[in-house]
């Protein structure tokens, strides 16, 4: 009977000791997923710009960050279980007013319907061509302004597009002649931009130059050509 109960007792100290003393070892095992952080705000502070760094813990790790919009503009972001319950129902119908994402600090997006053309001429033709151009929309980041727009502007001899997404932005676009703003218009389609209109800008000289170059100089070899001939 001796050798049985030694060997019960073994098995039940194997099994209630060794679970502990793996686990005592490795801790990373016990809190391999943390609740998430995202970005948190409530009404106008959402607007301001010395609030868009404010963060918030979730108390559940299968929680999500979400951002919660009015029309364009965003008036929550938080945790999913701790948005206000008018917040949830726009998420939980899937509306468009409602971006959700899983990840650390991820709610720093604009709505998912709010794209541009977001380029620079000076570094791609495309950028300069517009609706002619194989550019795709991108989703814009997260707007402090009360609503969003896309634009394109002037800038030297190239055109540039993107988002304007402060109201200083805004604004100064407004008050230049070179600078246009447009509405974000999800009916044209899924990867299509309101911003693919042109601007009439001054095309590079570079090639009239060159020309004139040449010009000159052929007037200095006839010159040259000339005086040779007389002496």
């Amino acid at each position: 009977m001796l050798p049985f109960w030694s060997g019960f007792i073994a098995c039940l100290l194997a099994v209630l000791v060794v679970p502990q003393t793996l686990a005592w070892e490795s801790p990373e095992l016990q809190n391999a997923a943390e609740p998430p952080q995202c970005y948190s705000c409530e009404g106008i502070n959402c607007l301001r710009t010395t609030k868009q760094n404010v963060t918030i813990g979730c108390a559940d790790r299968l929680d999500i960050c979400v951002t919660i919009y009015e029309d364009f503009a965003v008036s929550e972001r938080g945790c999913l279980s701790q948005i206000s319950l008018a917040g949830q129902a726009k998420c939980h119908a899937r509306s468009p007013e409602c971006h959700k994402c899983s990840g650390e600090l991820c709610n720093n997006q604009g709505r998912s319907d709010f794209k541009c053309l977001q380029c620079s001429g000076s570094i791609s033709d495309t950028c300069n061509e517009g609706a002619s151009s194989s550019l795709k929309a991108l989703q814009c980041g997260l707007s402090t302004a009360s609503n969003s727009y896309c634009y394109v502007k002037i800038v030297g001899e190239h055109l540039q597009r993107g988002c304007a997404l402060s109201l200083k932005e805004q604004k100064t676009c407004l008050d230049s002649t070179d600078c246009s703003l447009c509405l974000p218009d999800s009916s044209l389609g899924k990867d299509v931009a309101c911003n693919t209109f042109n601007l009439a800008y001054p095309k590079s000289s570079a090639g009239s130059l060159q020309g004139q170059k040449m010009f000159a100089l052929s007037l200095a070899l006839l010159s040259l050509l000339a005086l040779l001939l007389v002496n």
